[in-house]
């Protein structure tokens, strides 16, 4: 394909590399030809090297509205092939090519890591002699040419290699200070912020305290001391169905508001955005996950997207190279150093992120190929202080087992109307752990991703709330797979009930400062949030115990009838237990489509009592973990087929 002048043409096969964007398409294939002459402007450069003329006008016209090059949209629309053509521009210059470079070689310095995002001079050690490695452009080649020409020994000290070179390069040169950095990073810098201390001396001691105060309560007065337990746990099922009550009404009689148009008008310029991907073992999703990807509708020279896999694995690895990936994609490779978890892999991979706005998708997602354009509208509408934005989302295999269809109402009830009611009345959202879209600057003001918590989501949406930024709910959702399996999704949710009460033990080392950061309002939603669904999963079985105990009482006393107080725990239980189904199953249906409620089958909202004891096993399953190894975590594995 392609004139541009020997050696071959500068994409592969006459066929784009990575894919056509902005309605650019690969020309037939031609005769390479030389210029005659140097051009004057970027766009006579191409033309005379044979690029044909409508390709790039329309390169031209793309580079105008994205604020780039006609050599970036070349390159993005598959147009150019990023070897051949820096491989062509170091001839020109007379200089040497590097295909690859030895991370042995690289010069390391401080701020190296500046190279992973922007285009620079990398400065490598070789037997002998030191050179500078360079990029090239061609609008500036006339210039390197007469610099050249004027000091011809330059040459002998440089070099010219593509982009994703030099960032190989640099990612593995800087790998191993890189991993050590980010893994202990927010625990040197903001201790009370990091979960790699799972609890600390003062906390310990008065959960010791606690724990003994209560036992010698219930010894002394057994009766005052389980009462006091009922009422204090009737409270928080209370507390908990009234904040989703609250959210239920709102989403049936608020008037909603239509969504904002997500187009891009004239003479706007889109941001750089920044995808993160975090994969591990996930070579059968790869394929079904690139396509997904691809069909995001954002520029492809606006697009870094980065695949993020442990170093070691090869699989899925081997299974994003075989998918011919664009010059906007790169794979990160993380050394296998501290917790092997997913917010160490994002944390790692933000060291590198081009955008201005970062978003974090799963292996199974299916986003919205309009998402991207809608989170930006948001955050271009919004203040400064709108640091985050929640997609919903969809559970797609709702009807392939009980499990899921329960999933799927909960997630609907969660991500449709609990989330975008805390998001209207201003209040912390625990974050959903995909689909988040960031202002980078921001989320880099936080802190970022803290390595050691293994709902980093929550935590994050904490920290953010906890910094005076909020975060908003958009509409265009993604969708995902439900577990099918007991097993996956008690593990699943062992390590979200493990998160969150990772990031509550965070919050409470000082709960005069969390108050403080917070806010009354913010406060207590982040007790019934998190501290509430904790509570509420492990005491689940103590409500039915109560319950059953009373009637236990009943059967056996010879007085028909109970005291006041026993009379008022025993309706409350009823309300509590009865509510937060009702409330589970109102959220949740109320708020599915039709096609949704088509597809679920009635007979297992019947089992909404089971799905909450499964609940309350993972929360004393996620308990024990916390004390023997806080860190794990349980990967949830996925299938294409769902």
């Amino acid at each position: 394909m392609t004139g541009l002048p020997k050696p071959p043409p500068l994409a592969a096969e006459g066929k784009p590399a990575g894919g056509a964007a902005n309605g650019l398409a690969a020309p037939p294939p031609r005769p390479p030809v030389r210029p005659r002459q140097e051009p004057r402007d970027e766009a006579g450069f191409f033309l005379a090297c044979g690029i044909g003329k409508p390709h790039v006008a329309r390169a031209a016209r793309a580079a105008r509205i994205n604020g780039t090059t006609i050599e970036r949209e070349l390159i993005a629309a598959g147009l150019l092939e990023p070897r051949l053509y820096y491989g062509w521009m170091a001839r020109q210059l007379g200089l040497d090519y590097l295909d690859h470079i030895a991370p042995g070689e690289v010069v390391r310095i401080p701020r190296m890591d500046v190279l992973l995002r922007r285009n620079g001079l990398l400065r490598l050690s070789r037997p002998g002699r030191q050179v500078t490695v360079i990029v090239p452009e061609a609008r500036h080649l006339a210039a390197h040419k007469a610099r050249f020409a004027a000091h011809p020994g330059l040459r002998k000290a440089m070099a010219v290699a593509a982009p994703a070179t030099i960032r190989a390069a640099v990612w593995q040169a800087g790998a191993e200070d890189r991993v050590r950095r980010i893994t202990f990073e927010l625990d040197q810098d903001r201790r009370d912020a990091s979960a790699r201390t799972v609890m600390t001396s003062a906390q310990g001691f008065l959960l010791a305290a606690s724990l003994a105060t209560g036992l010698a309560a219930f010894v002394l007065w057994p009766h005052t001391t389980l009462t006091g337990l009922h009422v204090a746990l009737t409270l928080t099922f209370a507390s908990a169905v009234g904040l989703r009550l609250a959210a239920l009404a709102a989403f049936l009689f608020a008037r909603q508001p239509p969504p904002p148009p997500a187009a891009v008008a004239d003479g706007v310029q889109l941001p750089v955005y920044t995808l993160l991907i975090a994969l591990r073992h996930e070579a059968a999703m790869v394929p079904a996950l690139v396509r997904r990807i691809a069909a995001l509708d954002w520029p492809k020279s606006l697009l870094d997207v980065k695949y993020v896999c442990e170093a070691e694995d090869e699989a899925t690895i081997a299974a994003l190279l075989a998918q011919n990936l664009g010059p906007e994609c790169e794979i990160v490779r993380i050394p296998r150093f501290g917790p092997r978890t997913k917010p160490k892999a994002l944390q790692y991979a933000l060291q590198g992120a081009r955008g201005e706005l970062v978003a974090v998708y799963d292996a199974e997602d299916k986003p919205a190929p309009g998402q991207l354009l809608e989170a930006w509208a948001a955050f271009a509408r919004g203040d400064a202080r709108l640091g985050c934005l929640q997609a919903p989302l969809a559970i797609a295999n709702l009807r392939a087992h009980w499990l899921a269809g329960l999933f799927a109402l909960e997630y609907s009830g969660l991500f449709r109307v609990l989330i975008p009611f805390l998001a209207r009345t201003g209040m912390p959202i625990p974050l959903g752990g995909t689909s988040n879209h960031f202002r980078r600057a921001v989320l880099e003001q936080v802190g970022g991703w803290d390595p050691h918590n293994v709902t980093e989501d929550a935590d994050l949406g904490m920290r953010l709330y906890a910094h005076g930024y909020r975060t908003g709910a958009l509409r265009s959702a993604t969708v995902e797979m439900a577990p099918v399996s007991h097993r996956v999704w008690v593990r699943q949710r062992s390590r979200w009930l493990k998160g969150w009460a990772q990031t509550w033990l965070v919050a409470m080392r000082h709960p005069l400062r969390s108050f403080r950061a917070l806010g009354p309002r913010g406060f207590a939603v982040f007790q019934v949030l998190i501290a509430g669904m904790l509570v509420s999963a492990l005491a689940h079985p103590a409500m039915f115990a109560f319950l059953a105990l009373t009637f236990g009482w009943l059967a056996a006393s010879a007085a028909p009838a109970l005291p006041l107080l026993s009379r008022v725990l025993m309706w409350a239980d009823f309300a509590a237990i009865g509510g937060s189904y009702l409330a589970f199953l109102a959220l949740g249906w109320t708020s599915f489509t039709r096609l949704e409620r088509t597809r679920l089958k009635k007979r297992w909202m019947l089992l909404t009592p089971v799905y909450w004891l499964m609940m309350s096993f993972s929360g004393w399953r996620a308990l024990y973990q916390l004390a023997t190894d806080a860190h794990l975590w349980e990967k949830t594995p996925h299938h294409p087929d769902g």
